[in-house]
């Protein structure tokens, strides 16, 4: 009986640590369990990607929540999240049909060729590059045209797990809120770029074709000076 009580514990715990490190980055669980909470850390150069369904809203007017969530959106964001897995990035969540990720927060637990800035800003594209054809494919499948709008920016966030109940792992911070708005200001089928991110991607215009809108009014920051990215060669580029 005391054999099967400790297995059975022993199964609950392993049950509850992957549905910790399914919401969280690995290192950011350990800290937690070692009675770490609330966590903040100030991070000094983190890249942030928004990607946003273009059109969604309307098409939620259109067809049935069973088919455009329950099917169309549920295969989008797992293809997502493959990717995401895939580059060694970080999911942080999603908001509606838009999808944020960011890269260079996984504290050394993975490929530092890969996750670490200034080598997260190229992986970021590709992971663009990524979602653009995993969109595509899946639109094929039901029959849809869906495009995607992406704003990538790179900066200081603020990074950590706050509160009491139902609690992630997020990020705040400026760098965070103009990520959100080169999406938004983007356009369909491009990566949009603040100048601080095109400046650690520059050197793949081999396999990205780069270019600058110039001064544009963006809400809440003024003007900016940002760049689109259009991939070459769609496969080329992910590879």
């Amino acid at each position: 009986v005391v054999f099967l009580f400790a297995r059975d514990l022993e199964h609950e715990y392993a049950q509850s640590e992957e549905v910790l490190t399914n919401i969280m980055p690995k290192p950011i669980v350990i800290r937690i369990k070692r009675g770490e909470f609330p966590i903040v850390d100030h991070l000094s150069e983190v890249c942030i990607l928004f990607a946003d369904l273009v059109g969604f809203t309307k098409a939620s007017a259109e067809h049935h929540p069973n088919f455009l969530i329950g099917l169309f959106l549920r295969d989008v964001f797992l293809e997502f999240d493959r990717c995401v897995e895939k580059h060694g990035l970080e999911k942080i969540k999603t908001i509606g049909d838009a999808y944020m990720v960011v890269g260079g927060i996984d504290n050394g637990e993975r490929s530092k060729s890969r996750t670490d800035p200034p080598h997260a800003a190229p992986t970021m594209l590709l992971l663009a590059v990524d979602f653009f054809n995993a969109l595509e494919k899946i639109n094929k499948k039901y029959n849809l045209k869906f495009t995607l709008r992406a704003g990538v920016n790179v900066g200081p966030v603020v990074a950590g797990v706050l509160g009491l109940k139902r609690f992630t792992y997020d990020v705040w911070g400026d760098s965070v809120n103009t990520a959100s708005r080169m999406e938004s200001n983007g356009l369909p089928g491009h990566v949009h770029l603040s100048s601080q991110m095109y400046e650690m991607v520059k050197h793949l215009s081999d396999v990205f074709e780069f270019s600058c809108r110039g001064n544009i009014q963006i809400k809440g920051k003024g003007e900016m000076i940002t760049y689109l990215a259009r991939p070459r060669i769609r496969e080329r580029a992910a590879e």
